[in-house]
């Protein structure tokens, strides 16, 4: 039963001390302090002084020039609707200079960056007053540090749009007010900068919003001469131009992901994925081009003079090189594509899917796959590794005919190698996604490369020579041909050979899988994800590996030789706490949504998916579904798969897993209190994601998760958009 929520509950005044999530220019959360009771009083800023400025005073301001005359021109630009981050601060920075550029691009202008005569027309900065400018007069640019009546009507409508407002209006622009501005433009799909421009105070309603007329038509200037200047130095968020998209286009070649590709738009997006280049190559992490990223991305640089053709190669010797071994972060093709497909097919996850650009999600996929395969995790494809994923070998010739393969044991079965079609393939390929294992194409009857790649990953977890044709052995695990004779071994629920009573199986998660995993990580064999309790294919490749070490029969499974050697001792697996107590009182996300039964579905690194996938729009609220408190934090960071999640947890113990956070909700952190339909944190991309979506799982008495599909189906509100705010915290104590 879902609680009543009534909108803006304003918290008693001693819970308004808030810690308050700001993002830092590397793009981390921090916490910062934010002092909603005292109405953002202490952090206003003093108004400007009135002064007349004429427009000849303008021409010439460039990067660099401070004053009034550089705070009229941030006005002006911002109530054309052009971002400028930071505000009308009155210092001409690479974001102004940035914005310069924007609005001149859009006007037709030559984009030199700085104002010229007709720039200064097209702002409509024929003569002005510091005082009186249109941004000072309407509400279009009122940023954090203004106060008034102006700021008052803003809060007012935010609230009548059902946006929480910390504190009311109170008609002071604090951070509190900045955070419900950003909200709104979020929730309506407006340009993200918790600055009131003309779009956001249109949409608002707001009875100061200014109508621009369009200038008269500026006089075209006299042919510019070429600026000596490189012209992506200085480019900032909240820049638009085709720069951008040429900076977006050599940071997405270079192998950093850009969320949103190259659109032309210098977003939050853009921002980070600078900020990770920079990070990487030991550049100056600001999250604006200068002149060292600028010549690292080779952005401004004189092109080259053509290269001379090429003489004709000649014919390709037979033992040319393999062309898949080399291949790294920032190649890009059909060769590629072949590696993400290999990868896929193994039942990697590649993020992207086969879209022939390796970059750090196809280098995070190569290096599970190394790793589950003992092979050099080394993030390029080297010749260990193209072998394994069968690439570059020649491509077999078309089977001919011919007698099938001669086996003594007469299984028709053994000897199913690349170019096999029939019946028999089909029963191959089934038999193994039977056991989890992606075949990419399906079971449509023909052994290709796709088919290849499944069966060496399968020997390769059983303790099979990788040789990519069906043997004896595998044949046996896998129950085709025979009649399970008494002396072939057992057959496990996902295809693996059965283990002696007593010791964990694949496919299992308990706290005696985790006991095991922790002897084989004290043994220096890596278990790639960790001791997380879970039996999935990391686990049986590292068992694989303590075995060959040892000189112990390798069969990827506990057999009691094994445990022996491990000195793990046989015991009963750890009955799952019941969900029979489990009840939900809110569904967690604001819609509209939509989400599936993913449950255990394959993903990178053997892992299996436990939790539940809802698909929403960045920035929509996240509720506590049951009265608890926050017991743990996490944070995004390079490398992490969670990236912003936390956890509520009630007092038995079962807590409930959001990841993939954006950012939380204002007092929201460890030993906060919460009530079901308290908003907790909002829907992001962070961690390993590809999409804007929760992930949400249920661990019942604290121990491991059971799928939440059925309870999150049968209070399924996806259709409910509106945002229902409750604030209950308690502070944390």
């Amino acid at each position: 039963m879902t609680k009543p929520v009534t909108p803006n509950i304003q918290m008693p005044r001693s819970h308004r001390v808030r810690r308050a999530l700001v993002r830092s220019a590397c793009g981390a959360l921090v916490v910062g302090v934010g002092w909603s009771a005292m109405g953002d009083a202490a952090h206003a800023l003093p108004s400007p002084t009135r002064s007349p400025i004429l427009a000849q005073s303008l021409v010439g301001l460039r990067q660099g020039a401070a004053g009034v005359e550089v705070k009229a021109v941030q006005n002006a630009l911002l109530a054309a609707g052009v971002p400028v981050p930071g505000g009308a601060d009155g210092k001409f920075g690479p974001a102004t200079r940035s914005a310069v550029i924007d609005f001149q691009g859009r006007e037709g202008i030559a984009q030199s960056g700085e104002v010229d005569e007709a720039t200064a027309a097209a702002l409509g900065l024929t003569r002005i007053d510091a005082g009186d400018s249109p941004a000072s007069t309407a509400v279009n640019g009122l940023q954090q540090g203004a106060s008034g009546d102006a700021v008052k009507e803003l809060q007012q409508k935010l609230s009548a749009a059902g946006v929480y407002v910390p504190g009311g209006a109170d008609g002071v622009f604090g951070s509190s007010t900045k955070t419900a501005v950003s909200n709104y433009q979020r929730w309506n799909g407006l340009p993200v900068s918790g600055i009131v421009d003309a779009a956001t105070a249109a949409r608002l309603g707001l009875s100061g919003a200014a109508t621009t007329t369009p200038p008269a038509a500026p006089t075209p200037p006299a042919a510019p001469t070429p600026p000596a200047a490189n012209p992506y130095v200085g480019l900032a968020q909240g820049a638009r131009s085709s720069l951008v998209k040429d900076l977006q286009s050599a940071l997405m070649a270079a192998g950093v992901n850009v969320r949103g590709g190259a659109d032309g738009v210098f977003g939050a997006a853009t921002k980070s994925a600078l900020v990770s280049y920079q990070q990487a190559n030991g550049l100056g992490v600001t999250g604006v081009v200068f002149e060292a990223t600028a010549a690292k991305l080779g952005l401004g640089a004189a092109p080259a003079a053509p290269a001379p053709p090429a003489p004709p190669a000649a014919a390709e010797s037979p033992t040319a090189a393999n062309p898949y071994v080399g291949l790294k972060v920032g190649a890009r093709g059909p060769l590629v594509k072949d590696v993400q497909a290999a990868l896929i097919a193994s039942g990697i996850n590649v993020r992207g899917g086969a879209d022939g650009v390796f970059g750090n999600a196809t280098k995070g996929a190569l290096l599970s796959y190394q790793q589950g395969n003992g092979l050099a995790a080394s993030g390029e494809v080297d010749d260990a590794t193209a072998a394994q994923l069968a690439l570059g070998s020649a491509p077999a010739a078309p089977a001919a005919p011919a007698a099938p393969p001669a086996v003594v044991s007469g299984n028709p079965y053994i000897g199913l190698a690349v170019g096999a079609k029939g019946d028999r393939v089909k029963d191959l390929q089934s038999a193994l996604m039977d056991t989890g294992l992606v075949v990419r194409g399906g079971a449509d009857g023909i052994f290709g490369n796709a088919t290849k790649s499944s069966l060496l990953a399968f020997q390769g977890m059983n303790g099979i020579a990788r040789t990519g044709v069906l043997t004896e052995q595998g044949a046996q695990i896998l129950n085709l041909g025979v009649s399970t004779p008494a002396s072939a071994p057992s057959s496990g629920p996902n295809g693996f050979a059965g283990t002696p009573e007593g010791f964990p199986v694949k496919g299992e998660t308990s706290e005696r899988v985790r006991v095991m995993q922790q002897i084989l990580i004290d043994s220096k064999i890596n278990v790639f994800g960790g001791a997380d309790g879970s039996f999935g294919n990391a686990t049986a490749s590292a068992i694989t590996k303590f075995q060959e070490t040892h000189g112990l029969t390798v069969t990827g499974t506990i057999t009691q030789e094994t445990a022996e050697k491990m000195g793990l001792d046989a015991s009963s697996a750890t009955p799952p706490p019941s969900s029979s107590n489990v009840v939900m009182e809110r569904f967690p996300i604001q819609g509209q949504c939509y989400f599936g039964n993913t449950w255990h579905a394959p993903r990178g690194g053997g892992r299996l998916h436990v939790g539940v996938d809802i698909i929403a729009a960045e920035g929509k609220l996240l509720y506590a579904v049951v009265d608890g408190t926050i017991s743990k934090q996490y944070w995004d960071q390079p490398g992490a798969l969670s990236g912003n999640g936390l956890r509520v947890a009630q007092d038995d113990g079962t807590y409930f897993t959001y990841l993939h956070m954006s950012g939380f909700a204002p007092g929201i952190e460890v030993g906060t209190k919460v009530q079901a339909g308290d908003v907790i944190g909002f829907v992001g991309n962070t961690g390993s994601s590809s999409t804007a979506h929760l992930h949400f799982e249920i661990h019942p008495g604290g121990g491991a998760a059971v799928n939440p599909y059925p309870y999150i189906k049968a209070i399924d509100d996806c259709g409910n958009t509106t945002p229902q705010y409750q604030s209950s915290f308690a502070p944390a104590v």
